[in-house]
C-alpha cells in the first residue's frame, strides 16, 4: 500500500480545507483546473502510446484514466450523498459501475468528461445550507465532508496527471 510521509499529508490536508472552504464558484473553479491538468497531458496522444506500460507492473495510461474516471464518479457520488447527510464506513461503499477497459483516447477521453461533469453537477448544488457535518474517512487524509471531497478531487487530479507526465517521460514510450 502506499503512504505518504505526516508533512506532506498535513500540507495536502490544509490545501484541500483550505479550499474547501472558498466559495462554491472558487471550489468549482478548483475542480476545473485539475481536470484540464489531466486533459492536457493526453494533447496529442496516440491510442498506441496510451496503451503503453513503462513496466509489467505499471500503469498505461489508459490505466490511469479508468481509474480516475472511476475515483471521480465515486467521489462525486459520496459527496452528494454527504451533503444530503449520509453517511458510509468506507469510500468503497459507494457503488459506481466501473469502467471497460479504455482502447482509444477518445473513448477515455469521454468518460473523463462524463466523471467530471457529474462531479461538477454536486458542485453547482453546493449552498450554504449543504450538509457539511456527514463525513466520510479518506484513507490518507482522514474523515473528509462533502466540500473537503470536492477539493480533494483537484489533488487526485494533479496526482494522476503527474502519473502520465511520467509515463510519457519513461525509456521506451511509443514516439
Amino acid at each position: 500500500m502506499v503512504s505518504l510521509p505526516d508533512d506532506v499529508k498535513d500540507r495536502v490536508l490544509s490545501y484541500i480545507k483550505h479550499q474547501a472552504a472558498k466559495s462554491t464558484p472558487e471550489l468549482k473553479k478548483i475542480v476545473q483546473q485539475g481536470h484540464e491538468h489531466v486533459l492536457a497531458q493526453l494533447a496529442g496522444m496516440s491510442d498506441q502510446q496510451a496503451g503503453f506500460k513503462p513496466g509489467p507492473d505499471d500503469w498505461s495510461v489508459f490505466e490511469v484514466l479508468r481509474h480516475a474516471v472511476d475515483a471521480e464518479r465515486r467521489n462525486a457520488r459520496g459527496c452528494v450523498a454527504l451533503a444530503a447527510g449520509q453517511s458510509f464506513d468506507s469510500i468503497d461503499d459507494i457503488a459506481v459501475d466501473a469502467e471497460a477497459p479504455f482502447t482509444t483516447v477518445s473513448a477515455a477521453r469521454a468518460a473523463l468528461e462524463s466523471s467530471h461533469q457529474e462531479m461538477l453537477a454536486f458542485v453547482d448544488t453546493l449552498s450554504p445550507e449543504s450538509n457539511i457535518e456527514s463525513n466520510l474517512l479518506h484513507p490518507f487524509f482522514g474523515l473528509l465532508n462533502c466540500r473537503e471531497w470536492a477539493a480533494f478531487q483537484r489533488v487526485h487530479d494533479g496526482d494522476h496527471a503527474g502519473q502520465i507526465e511520467q509515463i510519457v517521460a519513461a525509456e521506451g514510450y511509443p514516439a
